[in-house]
């Protein structure tokens, strides 16, 4: 009996398979039916029924934008994320603080929040410029040195509220016109001595006010005025302001001390005013 021979294209005719079918269902499920050659040769149906389920994870921005990075070389045309078949992801480790660590953690955060609430309500002032900076930071510290230093002012009372004690023991108030007198001192009709108890600063900033000079020079003692001249238009500093004490001896301790003193940024210059009124 003669058999019959099938060219090669027959033969590849055979092994053509159908495309792969997905059918979407009413429930949200999809049906998905391939067909295969099993080992013996024979073509076979697999039929699989799909429900896709989307999780939702919370990762870091940066990785969520790493993983749709466009893939090269072998992995070129393949789609973004990781693959099962070239890739090996490791285990996701979770970890659970004791409870000691937990509430040492927790301290630590108030703490934190106690030490920011602190240093946003404290005023920063450079000692020695009077800079809003840290003195750490001062372009200054190395050729000058901090004003409560060079006066004392640190470990004498404050002059503005001097105290006497009378017979009893008790304190008492002395008005400022009259400290100068109570230690022999002529006074004339205004309350001044007789000589020259007033002095000029010269050489400070525009932005100088009339606050800054009385900080700078009450650790000298009592002041009577204080007198910043500024400009009628701008009402910024013209850069000398005039200070009045109650005694002399405070006049010339402050121009020893602030003639020559550095003052935001500037070298000041201090002498006694020859027009004071």
């Amino acid at each position: 009996m003669a058999m019959s021979k099938t060219s090669w294209a027959d033969e590849v005719d055979e092994l053509e398979l159908p495309e792969r079918e997905i059918i979407t269902n009413a429930d949200g499920t999809k049906t998905v039916i391939e067909y295969r050659i099993n080992e013996d040769g024979k073509k076979v149906k697999l039929t699989r029924r799909v429900k896709e389920k989307v999780v939702q994870e919370h990762v870091n921005r940066a990785v969520a934008e790493r993983k749709k990075w466009a893939k090269f070389g072998a992995e070129k045309n393949s789609a973004p994320g990781p693959n099962i078949s070239t890739t090996m992801l490791g285990e996701v480790v979770l970890l659970k603080l004791s409870q000691y660590a937990a509430k040492q953690k927790q301290q630590e955060e108030a703490q934190q929040q106690e030490k920011a609430a602190t240093a946003k309500n404290k005023h920063i002032q450079c000692r020695i410029c009077r800079g809003l900076h840290f003195t750490a930071k001062c372009p200054y510290k190395d050729t000058l040195v901090p004003i409560e230093e060079i006066t004392g002012a640190a470990s004498t009372p404050s002059a503005d509220q001097p105290a006497a004690k009378d017979a009893g023991g008790k304190s008492a108030y002395v008005p400022p016109h009259m400290r100068a007198a109570s230690k022999g001192t002529s006074m004339d009709p205004h309350g001044r001595s007789e000589s020259s108890t007033t002095i000029r600063i010269s050489n400070l900033s525009e932005n100088t006010q009339k606050e800054d000079v009385e900080h700078l020079c009450r650790v000298f003692g009592p002041t009577d005025r204080v007198h910043v001249a500024k400009d009628r238009v701008t009402q910024l500093c013209r850069g000398f302001a005039f200070v009045s004490f109650y005694d002399r001896e405070s006049a010339e301790r402050a121009i020893a001390k602030l003639n020559g003193y550095g003052f935001d940024h500037l070298i000041l210059s201090a002498e006694f005013s020859t027009n004071s009124r």
